[in-house]
């Protein structure tokens, strides 16, 4: 009689995945897992000043290939750190010290990047942002610089910026002035929401975070942090809509945010809050009433599962969330585990000589690894 057996060499547990992969299969909405992986710092909250952890992260923003660029500093200096995907070693691209020079920073909050490499660093202590060219050891100015105040052309403790990709015109939410405003150049300056410190349409109150959805004619979506709520400003009007919180009233609840500091959208215009009293991000989606927890569990803390006083939230090519993990010295991702898009024509490979077994479903591909190097069979009479 024939004797047929597999031989495995290392454990692997078919039946788990075969479940799983039938779970990632039947969901009905996007699912991320709820234990993120470190990308950059240290997993257990450390803080330091090598090229393996970081000192109080504050600005990030995603680049090419999803390398990761953080800013943090420590008593006497800010720097750029620069995380390719893969690797938790940082590369130092700004090393600046504290100071009003232009190769200066003092209080950095904000970044953007463009598409041919140059930092568009937010120096809220100094009320300005600086454009560095790769390599660059000093900035030059390209928004505020004029002292502080109220006129059009200073700035107040501004807090988040975006550079549009065709124009490189600057949008920065200047918080201490209660405005969104957009820079031209360093002399043309454009008053585009806000300006009075309130809760009615046409106010904000001390906007930390923007996004600018340049897919529907530059539609502006501004944290309106100490007013608990994200307003969308249509191009060109004189007032906002909430979309998002409750105006005046902060709250844990689902459709309540506490200090919301920063947000993101995706392609179906879903926005991605960090609700940052709350230490979590919220997903709400398009006409919604209230939003969904996505990371973090409510309460601070270092576990993989939680937050711990997070800045800002962006998406990386795959649609993982990164989180800037202030208080934990740490940046976040938390990886998509299924998504509505994903349920047809799936097709799966078992890969030899590798360490995962990849699950390409339409236009997603999930990795669950593995221990195992050879699925070997084999067959005798």
């Amino acid at each position: 009689m024939a004797d047929k057996y597999f031989s495995i060499k290392s454990v692997i547990i078919i039946m788990f995945l075969i479940d799983k992969m039938s779970a990632l299969s039947n969901c009905s909405t996007t699912v991320w897992a709820s234990n993120a992986t470190t990308i950059a710092g240290s997993p257990t909250g450390i803080a330091g000043f090598n090229s393996t952890l970081l000192n109080n992260p504050i600005g990030i923003t995603v680049g090419k290939n999803d390398s990761i660029y953080v800013m943090d500093y420590g008593i006497s200096y800010y720097r750029m750190q620069l995380f390719y995907p893969g690797s938790q070693l940082g590369i130092t691209i700004i090393n600046a010290t504290l100071g009003t020079g232009l190769n200066q920073v003092s209080s950095v909050t904000g970044l953007s990047i463009d598409a041919s490499g140059n930092i568009y660093i937010l120096d809220l202590g100094n009320d300005r942002v600086t454009k560095w060219a790769p390599g660059a050891s000093a900035g030059i100015l390209v928004a505020g610089g004029n002292g502080y105040g109220s006129s059009l052309n200073v700035l107040y403790s501004p807090w988040d910026i975006f550079v549009e990709p065709n124009t490189s015109y600057i949008w920065i939410a200047d918080s201490g002035n209660n405005r969104i405003v957009k820079w031209l150049n360093t002399s043309t300056v454009i008053l585009v929401a806000g300006g009075s410190n309130g809760s009615q349409a046409n106010q904000l109150n001390t906007p930390y975070g923007l996004f600018v959805d340049t897919s529907d004619s530059n539609t502006l979506y501004v944290a309106d942090t100490f007013n608990n709520r994200i307003q969308k400003w249509l191009n060109g009007a004189s007032n906002g809509t909430t979309v998002a919180g409750q105006s005046g009233v902060y709250g844990s609840a689902l459709n309540q945010l506490n200090y919301p500091d920063a947000l993101t959208m995706d392609t179906n215009k879903s926005l991605y809050i960090v609700d940052h009293g709350n230490n979590r991000i919220v997903l709400w989606l398009l006409g919604a009433t209230s939003g969904r927890v996505i990371a973090g569990t409510g309460v601070g803390g270092v576990l993989p599962s939680q937050l711990n006083n997070p800045y800002y939230v962006r998406l990386d090519s795959t649609g993982a969330i990164i989180v800037n993990d202030h208080s934990n010295n740490r940046i976040q991702r938390f990886p998509v585990l299924c998504s509505p898009n994903t349920m047809s024509s799936s097709t799966t490979s078992v890969l030899t000589n590798s360490t995962s077994i990849a699950a390409t479903l339409q236009n997603t591909t999930m990795a669950i690894s593995l221990t195992t190097n050879s699925l070997t069979t084999s067959a005798s009479e």
